[in-house]
Parts: C-alpha cells; sequence; structure tokens
C-alpha cells in the first residue's frame, strides 16, 4: 500500500488523509431557498452529481442561517419566499457577506425585476421559465470555483 501512495504523490497515508479532508472542505457550496421544492430537490440532486454540497432552506431565514454556516460560494433564492421576499433576502445576505453570489429565481416574470436584481447586488436574475438547466448553468457561471 504505501508504494502505491508514493507513485501517486503521497510521501505518508497522513499527508493523503489530510489532502482528501481539505478538498471535501473547500469543495463548491450552494445553499438553496425555493417555494417549490419538488424543483429545489431535483435542482440539489443534479448540482450533488456535480460535486456540490447543496443545503436546502423552505425561508428566507433558513437560508441566511444555512448561508451564515456553511459560507456557501452561491446562494439561490426565490423571489417569492413565504416569510420574505428574495430581494430583500438577498440584500441581507450580502450585507453580512458581500463575497457570496445571489442568484435570483422569479417563479413570474417581473417587470422592472433585471434592474432591481442589480440594485440589491444579485449576481443574476433567472426566471423557472427559462428551466433547470438554464439555472444550473448560472450557478456554475456564477460560481467563482475554488477546486
Amino acid at each position: 500500500m504505501a508504494g502505491k501512495e508514493r507513485r501517486q504523490g503521497f510521501s505518508s497515508r497522513t499527508e493523503m488523509t489530510t489532502l482528501l479532508r481539505n478538498r471535501i472542505r473547500t469543495r463548491d457550496r450552494v445553499v438553496v431557498g425555493l417555494n417549490d421544492s419538488i424543483l429545489a430537490t431535483w435542482i440539489a440532486r443534479r448540482l450533488r452529481r456535480l460535486g456540490w454540497g447543496v443545503h436546502l432552506a423552505r425561508s428566507a431565514e433558513e437560508a441566511r442561517r444555512l448561508t451564515r454556516e456553511f459560507s456557501p460560494q452561491v446562494v439561490v433564492v426565490e423571489t417569492r419566499l413565504p416569510d420574505e421576499t428574495g430581494w430583500l433576502t438577498c440584500e441581507k445576505i450580502l450585507r453580512d457577506d458581500p463575497t457570496t453570489k445571489v442568484v435570483l429565481v422569479a417563479s413570474q416574470p417581473e417587470r422592472n425585476g433585471q434592474a432591481f436584481a442589480e440594485f440589491v447586488g444579485a449576481a443574476a436574475l433567472i426566471s423557472q421559465e427559462d428551466g433547470v438547466q438554464a439555472l444550473i448553468d448560472q450557478i456554475v457561471e456564477t460560481s467563482p470555483s475554488i477546486i
């Protein structure tokens, strides 16, 4: 076993274990806060297959708590959440950590939505009508990937 580890460039089992732990700690993370739990689960499954750590939120408060706890690279928030608007949630998240990228998801097209998304500091505004793949692509594109 030691010879195999050396061939891969590891000088010891401890070094290999440390490298793997660090890689897990530094993988991309995303918090997903959507009203539609089926859509949220589908997006989470697709992102996990891409290697993301995904945390699902059912409310704006939970999205902010998970953001503080896990420091994700991207937060996906629907513009209409049960406890407050996604616009306000975006502003609060960015006030706490301006390096977090927030992608807003509109369930319906909203008048002046793009301008308002820029105003609150969102990295992007996506319509649910664009589909799951468009949202996944936007999350991946928005992420300042660290791996």
